[in-house]
């Protein structure tokens, strides 16, 4: 049985209980005029929310919440719509008490704390997180982000000359950069496998990427849920023909841990690494990378310090000074989300983006990027916005300011394939309203083309 310190123990009991059990709050609503809660049965054929173009068929209401008030466990400033919690995650005020107290215990004895026991209070978090991810505990090192996982990789792989770095072009753009300045250093080659959108099957995915390779191929680099177009992308079976082919991969599952139920050691991957800040919602600076047994004396960290060649975890438990508050509190934070029951988390962040995305598209009469049902998503879906949009900005990021300054909407809005796509995240605090306030701005923008 894993134990937590009292500290961490009694802040998320204690605000997890207080507001959970408090009366509902008629004005804990998000800023803005009080709109219809779908959530409560009200169909979506009402005329705020009509039924157009090809989807004329009625979509169901969006799911039941697992619990009231659930913004009120983080810290918003609830005058703002907040529909991106997948660039940065969002930590509770709970686990943020928790991180809290692992850093006053840190600083109560810093030398005893961080230069003699810093393996030792580490292990609970790796004992939590190992089990929640399906890895050995020592299989895996801490680190700050899942760019510095993949920095990690391609910094202490060899590369020769004329090798190939191939990953698609749905890559996340910091690894994008990683694989290029890599490739740049070694002489080797980047290679980017064009996947154009609309993907309605899954097999489309693995078809292009190991139709790309060649016998040059020394690693391909895959995300697990893309960044730019939200997609779960099937990465076991990437991963069995790479092996097939003696082609080591790299999976990028910087949005997996929280939102999709993973065994890494059973996906066959050579290396994998994820964000335990975004879906688990631990404090920033959480992450890890697992690598397998037969390449762990290769791998080093991006910091190289004091326990090189003294082992994998030790190598990675000891990159230099930094915040390692924020690994200590990652098990904490896993089981605060633990605490709604982790199955029902990823199902409801689930099917309300699947609702999400069916709605926009219905919205704002486009057709889907992506399989209708939801089958290829997480916790987040990407939708085209009107063709009436790009015409009144001159990038997607001036849409994106304009939304949150005009709306207090705050959504990250990318361009993919010459096209602009609204990425809407689904975390349990988000309701119904909130996508509908998005649906009607965007709808009063496209009026004013």
């Amino acid at each position: 049985m894993l134990v937590r310190t009292t500290t961490e123990s009694t802040a998320i009991r204690r605000f997890l209980l207080h507001f959970l059990l408090a009366p509902p709050d008629p004005g804990s609503d998000s800023g803005g005029p009080r709109l219809p809660r779908y959530g409560s049965g009200m169909p979506l054929d009402t005329p705020n929310a009509a039924s157009v173009g090809h989807f004329r068929t009625q979509i169901p209401s969006a799911p039941t919440p697992l619990a009231p008030r659930l913004d009120r466990l983080w810290i918003f400033d609830r005058s703002y719509t907040f529909l991106n919690h997948g660039s940065f995650g969002a930590c509770p005020r709970a686990v943020r008490e928790a991180y809290i107290a692992a850093q006053d215990r840190l600083e109560s004895r810093p030398i005893e704390m961080i230069g003699r026991r810093i393996r030792e209070l580490l292990q609970p978090s790796r004992l939590r997180v190992a089990e929640f991810l399906g890895m050995q505990p020592d299989s895996f090192g801490f680190v700050t982000n899942a760019t510095e996982g993949v920095n990690a990789v391609l910094r202490s792989m060899e590369f020769k000359a004329g090798d190939e770095l191939l990953t698609t072009s749905h890559v996340y753009n910091a690894v994008r950069n990683t694989m290029k300045f890599r490739a740049r250093q070694c002489g080797a080659v980047y290679v980017e496998c064009a996947l154009p959108l609309p993907i309605m099957d899954p097999a489309q995915v693995t078809q292009a990427v190991m139709g790309a390779c060649t016998e040059r191929t020394r690693l391909v680099v895959i995300d697990q849920v893309t960044s730019p177009t939200a997609l779960v992308f099937p990465v076991a079976d990437i991963a069995r023909e790479c092996r097939a082919r003696g082609i080591e991969i790299l999976v990028d599952a910087a949005h997996v841990p929280g939102m999709l139920d993973v065994n890494v050691e059973a996906i066959g991957a050579t290396y994998w690494t994820g964000n335990l800040h975004k879906w688990c919602c631990a404090p920033k600076g959480s992450a890890v990378l697992w690598v397998d047994p037969a390449f762990r004396n290769v791998i080093k960290p991006a910091t190289v310090s004091h326990f090189l060649d003294e082992g994998f975890t030790a190598e990675f438990d000891w990159q230099g000074t930094r915040d390692l508050a924020a690994w200590m509190t990652a098990g904490a934070a896993i089981d605060f989300m633990a605490q709604f029951g982790w199955p029902a988390v990823r199902a409801h962040n689930h099917q309300m983006a699947a609702w999400v995305h069916r709605m926009l598209c219905q919205r704002w009469e486009l057709e889907p990027v992506s399989p209708i049902d939801g089958s290829m998503l997480g916790s987040m879906c990407a939708v085209p916005l009107p063709a009436e949009i790009p015409s009144q900005f001159a990038s997607p990021v001036e849409f994106q300011e304009a939304l949150y300054r005009d709306h207090l909407i705050e959504i990250p809005i990318v361009e993919f394939g010459g096209r602009w796509h609204a990425r809407a995240s689904a975390q349990i605090y988000n309701q119904a309203e909130q996508y509908d306030r998005l649906a009607q701005a965007v709808i009063e923008y496209a009026a004013h083309a």
